[in-house]
């Protein structure tokens, strides 16, 4: 994917702008996104010959036009930040946000991210030599001592002194009086120099004290008795608070440190996450160790409370060693215990906030010194022709909107208004027109959008479903990729995403992204279940989508060739997991065919055989994608490990 390529830096505001006048719905745009924020930035620069972390505090004005400018100060760990005073942003309709890296005044990368549906701002610049996150707070007016008051969550991450093999993670309560005092103040964490030892220490008199924009300080006094090395949160901070106080940022003006505190829900109260968030992290793993590396991330996570709080993620991930960023679709179990707050062993603690709108999390482990955050994303809806912004996902994976698209991907698009009555495929090629309904699809390098094959629609559907193949002759140049839906003549609002090479999914017996695969046995084309499971030495056959191109080229949604296939031009990897968490990485010849299914539209398939050594039970299946640039090079691009595979 070239989200910051070099046409990007041309394409970020005037994309927005076509958003803006495209759409009649009420979506956030870059209008949305006007006034003073303040910001915490925490990161390093990976593109010198060590890692440099690098930490900001201060301000970032928004003129709702596409500027912005920059007060505030930054550093180094070899000295002062040099900082670019102003940039440019963008607001697209689905929530997301570009704002150039004004902390990277050589290369112009951009932060990737998104507003929620508080004004708050995450984002990450995933796309360069930067590993950082990015938060920023709507500044308040009116704000005293008392908008910081009650129990709060807090959590934190710092590189002491700027060096990455002094880290130091905590996860503590915090409780402010509303009139300056956190009192005495229990830090619960670890350090490396602790060996990663948890630890309880505790800061006497901690202070705040805040202005009525919401910004001010906070100082944790170290605790007595404890080496400075040791110490695992201290000194003074520059502050920001929410203007409804349930969010707090903070780091020292000259140190590496990241501080997030939300305020708790009701001592014995459930809340869970549920719907769509904004999120991420940056980590820094194994310090110390030959396996260290700085990771961070941006993207978004489906929250499904009533599906036993499952989580279906999208990161888009880069890190220090990585010769790109690389998007990672996965799963997890994402609950809160009462209270609010829930512990993983190995993987850190987590904490959320009133109304479920936000959630923080730290590593707290000798691996993993991590910050993590999610802000949930603003809410869509709108009248006449409408396409929800957040609402065009892989119709195997059920990715969330901001993993990339790509050529030849089914998606299925959701919104109102955009049919009158069902329809379905009588024959192929999949017609570009069914039941009055178009979907217009384009990239910026093209000078007018195409029409995309159409597979399905669901007029009766709540909400209305379309469901389209992408054509293969999009262009990833840009990275970015435009939908619009048109119903009896009546477009709908544009819908901008990103554009990549790939974007793997398997498809699900139940259509979910996240039950059984829609995986079959290639000795009977039985389909595999608990009650017929896969085993040691059979091929199977995986149905999916997102492959990317194929050879010898196909028009999407005709018919795949017989002979010969249509084989994928990039080069696939598949990882079978066991019911153990083992990884059985397939070789080559274990893999004879990933390409388009035979005499079917718009349809990959993956044979591959079971190894040997799985243990029994439930299992899953990860397709890792990868791509070539002009002179061969082999990048990884995606990886999807949503589909599961019982095995024998």
């Amino acid at each position: 994917m070239l989200r910051n390529s070099a046409c990007a830096t041309l394409l970020i505001v005037g994309l927005s702008a076509l958003i803006s006048s495209a759409s009649a719905q009420t979506l956030p745009s870059t209008a949305s996104l006007s006034g003073a924020y303040s910001v915490r930035y925490l990161g390093v620069n990976s593109g010198a010959t060590s890692d440099i972390p690098v930490s900001f505090s201060g301000t970032f004005t928004f003129d709702g036009k596409g500027g912005f400018t920059v007060t505030g100060q930054g550093t180094t760990a070899s000295g002062p930040l040099q900082i670019l005073t102003s940039g440019q942003y963008a607001v697209y309709s689905n929530g997301s946000v570009e704002i150039f890296n004004p902390f990277d005044n050589t290369s112009q990368s951009v932060l990737y991210g998104g507003v929620g549906s508080n004004g708050v701002l995450f984002a990450s610049s995933t796309e360069s030599y930067y590993v950082d996150t990015f938060i920023g707070i709507p500044q308040a007016t009116g704000a005293s001592n008392a908008t910081l008051s009650g129990t709060y969550n807090m959590v934190s991450l710092e590189f002491l002194g700027g060096s990455l093999n002094a880290s130091r993670d905590t996860f503590s309560a915090i409780t402010a009086d509303g009139k300056g005092g956190f009192g005495n103040v229990s830090i619960n964490g670890t350090a490396q120099s602790l060996n990663g030892n948890s630890s309880t220490q505790t800061s006497s008199g901690a202070t705040y004290s805040v202005s009525a924009n919401g910004t001010g300080t906070m100082t944790l006094p170290a605790p007595s008795g404890v080496a400075t090395g040791n110490v695992l949160l201290s000194g003074t901070k520059v502050l920001a608070v929410s203007s409804d106080g349930n969010l707090f940022i903070a780091g020292g003006q000259s140190g590496f440190d990241f501080v997030i505190g939300l305020k708790s829900i009701a001592s014995g109260a459930t809340q869970q996450l549920n719907g769509t968030y904004f999120n991420g992290y940056l980590l820094n793993y194994a310090p110390g160790t030959s396996d260290q590396e700085v990771d961070a991330a941006e993207g978004a996570a489906n929250e499904i409370a009533a599906l036993s709080n499952t989580e279906i993620y999208h990161l888009r991930t880069n890190c220090d060693l990585c010769s790109n960023a690389y998007d990672d679709i996965s799963d997890d179990t994402f609950a809160f215990n009462a209270g609010g707050t829930v512990s993983y062993t190995g993987f850190g603690a987590f904490a959320i906030g009133p109304n479920g709108d936000m959630a923080i999390g730290a590593g707290l482990g000798n691996t993993y010194y991590q910050l993590i955050f999610y802000v949930r994303v603003p809410s869509m809806s709108g009248t006449g022709v409408f396409l929800n912004p957040q609402g065009v996902v892989n119709a195997a994976s059920f990715a969330p909107f901001t993993a990339q698209y790509s050529a030849g991907e089914v998606v299925t698009l959701y919104g109102t208004g955009m049919a009158s009555a069902d329809a379905s495929l009588t024959g192929l090629p999949f017609p570009t027109t069914m039941g009055n309904v178009q979907v217009k699809v384009g990239d910026t390098s093209s000078a007018a959008p195409v029409l995309a094959p159409i597979y399905a629609v669901c007029a009766s559907c709540n909400p209305q479903q379309i469901s389209i193949v992408i054509p293969y002759n999009v262009s990833t140049a840009t990275g970015y990729i435009t939908f619009q839906v048109v119903n009896n003549g009546a477009p709908s609002n544009v819908v901008t995403g990103y554009l990549g090479n790939t974007s793997p999914g398997v498809f699900t017996q139940q259509a979910n992204g996240i039950s059984a695969g829609a995986i079959q046995h290639a000795a009977d084309f039985s389909l595999v279940t608990s009650s017929n499971p896969a085993k040691a030495g059979e091929t199977l056959i995986a149905y999916c989508t997102g492959l990317g191109p194929v050879s010898p080229a196909v028009t999407a949604g005709s018919a795949g060739p017989s002979s010969p296939p249509a084989q994928a031009t990039n080069l696939v990897q598949i990882d079978v997991i066991d019911s153990q968490g083992n990884v059985f990485t397939l070789q080559a010849s274990a893999v004879p065919f990933v390409g388009l299914t035979p005499t079917v539209g718009g349809l990959y398939q993956i044979n591959f055989v079971v190894p040997s050594g799985l243990a029994s039970g439930t299992g899953s299946l990860e397709v890792d994608s990868t791509y070539s640039d002009s002179s061969g090079n082999v990048y990884f691009d995606a990886a999807s490990s949503l589909a599961l595979l019982p095995i024998k």
